[in-house]
């Protein structure tokens, strides 16, 4: 008990304290500012400079969804291609079944060699002249997004988490889990041209 009373006791206490409520407010704050960039995922992200808030990556997802969901509608009339239009919109229905943001790069990519395999088997058919120009559109909204989502800043903001880190959040995060923001790798676009 007089361990308790001693002055070096409460000063190591003391210390002990600052030191576990430092760790865990900078933590709480990596964790904070890790959601906050997950977030413009979903609802863009600002950029100052422009003074413009560039679409979240979710918003081209929806539209390549959409673009493959008129390309495989528009398609389906063709018996011949009732393998590709239905690999397309599986692909799709997966995609939009994604929940977190890590699990939908394989679905969109699985989205993109769908509607990649669709167009090509197309091509080796007699599309009338409307239907390849529909076609054409639908390409062209689904390239320009998946390329939107390539060049997204928000792929920069998930970079620059780990190196705004200073060296005590450098430590916080080896001695207590911190989550990073999830990243979108989708490094691919589609290089075809159609028809």
């Amino acid at each position: 008990m007089k361990l308790l009373k001693t002055r070096k006791f409460a000063i190591l206490i003391t210390f002990v304290v600052v030191i576990v409520a430092t760790f865990l407010g900078v933590r709480g704050s990596l964790n904070r500012h890790a959601r906050d960039i997950e977030a413009m995922f979903y609802n863009g992200v600002y950029l100052e400079e422009e003074r413009y808030t560039q679409p979240g990556i979710n918003s081209h997802l929806e539209s390549s969804a959409n673009a493959a969901l008129g390309l495989a509608t528009m398609l389906d009339y063709y018996p011949s291609l009732a393998d590709k239009t239905e690999a397309l919109l599986s692909a799709r229905r997966e995609l939009l079944g994604a929940i977190s943001i890590d699990s939908k790069i394989i679905p969109n990519n699985n989205m993109i060699h769908a509607f990649i395999e669709l167009l090509q088997e197309a091509r080796s058919i007699a599309l009338t002249d409307w239907d390849a120009e529909v076609a054409t559109q639908h390409w062209t909204t689904f390239v320009n997004a998946q390329e939107c989502i390539v060049t997204s800043q928000y792929h920069d903001k998930v970079a620059s988490f780990r190196d705004e880190s200073n060296f005590l959040a450098d430590l916080i995060c080896m001695l207590m889990p911190v989550r990073p923001p999830e990243a979108f790798d989708s490094h691919y676009v589609p290089e075809i041209v159609f028809p």
